[in-house]
């Protein structure tokens, strides 16, 4: 049963997810497509940054017993997860952003991405549609390699294998850039404050993943894993179930696993959560003055729907978007999470340098919408 706790809790988590990625302009497939088209590695490092810290607050939460090993996200591994990542990371190059992204931007008032959103849980729904009986026997149960395994099921201490993790990613780190050079840049990271900080209209995208990641990490110790698109299909059944019924979602095998521990069919803590995401993406925005209303040109229309079905169904194949593997996944070291990870980056490469080479509408310059 949910309590009024759970929802201010999740209010609060969405507030602060929500402001923080909007200004550090926050998303996935800009981190890989960016560093393809003009070597760009702004938000990749904050896409580092972020893994690093759910490494490292995932195995205090563990030690210090905060949360325990049945609490991690952890699901089947397999090829299900590459071929998932691989549709997910084309969905989104094709949309123009990421899950977050996508949450993002549509509470700075880009109609585009609200029309990415609505397709992506249309496109959620059309999976639960087709995963009994087609999509469960003849494509997860075949590429299922074993149960949701977790590397923190390994016989060591839970803090060993993310610090030796982290610090490899820091050895890599100042190889590449020197001592002074990476001390630079944890200097960069903290964002030049002029005046009021809310009113800027960025902040620096490292400092925004390690605020990120700290939140997921209260998240995770006295809430639940974070996760974008898992919600966002609970929010697709409760609009059909307000059309057709409650029949329509309980007698869908996948949609009725769905809602298990829900008292019926509505929204919970962590719908909430996604919507609080939204509406702290539009604080942070209304206090920069970014802001506007902005309606996409016709000839965009079919990315936003296109990518956006995709994204939806290659989401639940995945499953999850790239913020819950890149944050639950990673700060709990789940083998999906990892595969699935490496399948996205793979479909924004492969969208980005073969599929569509580059530019053009692909590249959306979201500024030239019409606004209001």
């Amino acid at each position: 049963m949910f309590t009024i706790e759970m929802f201010i809790l999740a209010a609060a988590f969405g507030l602060t997810y929500g402001f923080l990625l909007q200004k550090a302009d926050f998303c996935f497939v800009a981190s890989v497509r960016d560093f393809i088209s003009v070597g760009d590695s702004r938000t990749g490092k904050g896409v580092l940054v972020l893994m690093a810290t759910a490494l490292i607050g995932w195995g205090v939460v563990l030690t210090f017993g905060f949360a325990s090993l049945d609490e991690l996200w952890t699901v089947p591994f397999g090829l299900s997860n590459l071929i998932g990542g691989l549709l997910f990371g084309i969905g989104m190059t094709i949309a123009g952003s990421c899950a977050s992204g996508t949450l993002y931007r549509s509470g700075m008032g880009y109609v585009h991405f609200w029309i990415v959103l609505a397709c992506m849980i249309a496109g959620n729904l059309l999976f639960s549609f087709i995963y009994d009986p087609w999509a469960i026997d003849y494509f997860f149960e075949p590429l299922a390699t074993d149960g949701g395994y977790s590397l923190y099921e390994m016989n060591t201490p839970f803090l060993i294998l993310p610090l030796v993790i982290v610090a490899i990613m820091l050895l890599l780190t100042i190889k590449r850039f020197g001592v002074g050079g990476f001390l630079q840049g944890v200097k960069d990271s903290l964002t030049d404050w002029q005046g009021n900080p809310f009113k800027q209209q960025h902040w620096d995208v490292r400092f925004c993943a390690f605020l990120m990641g700290i939140t997921a990490t209260i998240q995770f110790a006295v809430f639940s894993n974070i996760s974008v698109t898992g919600p966002e299909t609970r929010m697709g059944g409760v609009i059909l179930g307000s059309i057709f019924g409650e029949d329509a979602v309980y007698n869908n095998m996948y949609l009725n696993e769905m809602f298990a521990g829900y008292p019926s069919v509505g929204l919970g803590p962590e719908e909430a959560l996604v919507i609080f995401i939204l509406v702290g993406a539009m604080i942070s925005a209304l206090l920069s003055g970014s802001f506007k209303i902005r309606f996409p040109k016709a000839k965009r229309l079919p990315y936003a729907i296109g990518g956006g079905l995709l994204m939806g169904v290659a989401s639940r194949m995945a499953p999850g978007c790239n913020i819950a593997n890149v944050i639950a996944g990673v700060g709990g070291m789940s083998i999906a999470s990892f595969i699935a990870i490496i399948g996205m980056a793979l479909g924004v490469f492969i969208a980005t340098a073969y599929i569509f080479k580059m530019p053009l509408l692909l590249f959306h310059n979201f500024d030239d919408e019409e606004t209001v």
